[in-house]
């Protein structure tokens, strides 16, 4: 199906996400680094748990609902890391009567420990845990702090130690990720002479993603070429550091690396006007539904496809033959305007671009924004304002687009009725 029937059948907003890229992502990433497990960062896009479980080895989840999630979405519990700073005796007795205290789970703090010692005894089980440490933030604990909860998780009858976990943030360059990993290296030597075992490495890369393509129509093909050459690094800096050597298991963890390039936003020109010769496209959406890491503002020009209402061309879109104009497509005589891409709320800041560069547009033509797989459905500020929260498709491996979620109404939720 393609764009304009899209927009014609499910009306805007909505995002699209695509289930062929997610296993072309997976798939070469397994390809480039074969001895490494895979997980997946559901925070990052909770909506493709269903579509994730059987292409990665694991899904992280941070919360007791991302919990739930996996399990609606028949997600195996024996796949699933429980991480997250904030972990209740409730919480974990929850996910406990849904998992059966299968999976993994982290511990964060001295807290935590007892909290998870209690539980596991209380349900009679032994509970697979890695200690995180912390990169200097409010994430996991100092190494002093790792390595006497290690030896009580060894002393623990309910607790089973699995390894340490460490993830420091996103978007990172290859030459951070190389100093981190060597030093993991070199800790785990010295952490398993201490403890007399051998124990496995959680490790997020936090492998950036190129958001910004200049004005141009098609980020999938630009972000595919650039994956696969940060890939080819990443192996090559596994190989230095030896860290394979070092841990019984090494697990990477990516959200946004595995989940951007699926996604497309897709949304209407509501109003076109001219203030102060500026030209402003109203959106329906904003900066409440999509989001772009290191945006600055709107300043940089993310990938972008304008659809006419009314006219038909064609131009290349996350690999296919799309029913849209490109940005850049101007070698057919189509007229260009640089606009302020402005969103539908109240505030000044509701700006997704602030130079687009695009052919001249009208009410009800719509704007798709590429690489917007990660975060965008769940990172913006949804409630403000309240309108509606955005539809979203998914298209499965035989290129079918089904619903799976329909456009909520936001509003009940604020008016304070209890209704």
């Amino acid at each position: 199906m393609k764009e304009r029937e899209l927009i014609r059948k499910y009306k805007t907003p909505f995002y699209l996400y695509d289930e062929v890229i997610l296993a072309e992502r997976t798939d070469c990433m397994r390809k480039a680094l074969p001895g490494i497990g895979l997980c997946f960062a559901l925070k990052a896009a909770p909506i493709l748990a269903g579509c994730l479980a059987g292409k990665v080895d694991r899904l992280e989840v941070c919360s007791p609902g991302e919990y739930e999630i996996c399990i609606r979405n028949g997600v195996s519990p024996d796949k699933l890391l429980v991480s997250g700073v904030n972990k209740s005796y409730e919480s974990i007795n929850r996910i406990l009567e849904l998992g059966h205290g299968e999976g993994w789970y982290t511990i964060e703090s001295p807290e935590h420990f007892e909290i998870m010692d209690r539980c596991a005894r209380e349900a009679d089980t032994v509970l697979n845990c890695y200690i995180r440490l912390s990169s200097g933030n409010q994430f996991g604990v100092d190494k002093d702090t790792l390595e006497e909860l290690a030896f009580k998780v060894n002393e623990s009858e309910n607790l089973n130690l699995t390894g340490i976990h460490f993830f420091s943030g996103t978007q990172k360059t290859l030459k951070r990720i190389e100093g981190e990993l060597s030093e993991l290296a070199e800790y785990g030597k010295s952490l398993r002479q201490k403890l007399k075992t051998e124990i496995g490495l959680e490790f997020g890369p936090g492998l950036g993603v190129n958001y910004f393509g200049a004005g141009e129509a098609s980020g999938y093909e630009a972000e595919k070429a650039d994956a696969e050459k940060q890939l080819a690094n990443l192996a090559e800096i596994v190989d230095r550091t030896g860290v394979n050597s070092v841990y019984r298991d090494v697990t990477f963890e990516y959200g946004r690396f595995i989940a951007a390039a699926s996604g497309r936003y897709f949304t209407g020109v509501a109003d076109i006007k001219k203030t102060y010769d500026v030209n402003y496209a109203i959106l329906e959406g904003g900066i409440h539904q999509l989001t772009y890491y290191g945006s600055m503002a709107g300043m940089k020009i993310p990938y972008i496809m304008a659809v006419s209402a009314e006219e038909k061309s064609q131009s290349t879109a996350a690999g296919e033959k799309a029913d849209g104009i490109a940005a850049e497509n101007k070698a057919d005589g189509t007229e260009t305007k640089e606009y302020v891409l402005a969103g539908s709320l109240c505030s000044v800041n509701d700006i997704l671009v602030r130079k687009a560069v695009l052919p001249e547009l009208k009410k009800g033509d719509t704007l798709i924004f590429d690489l917007a797989g990660a975060y965008a459905l769940t990172e913006g500020i949804g409630l403000f304002l309240s309108r509606d929260l955005p539809a979203v498709l998914i298209r499965d491996l035989n290129g079918e687009v089904r619903l799976v979620r329909d456009h909520m109404e936001t509003n009940s939720i604020n008016d304070g009725t209890g209704v």
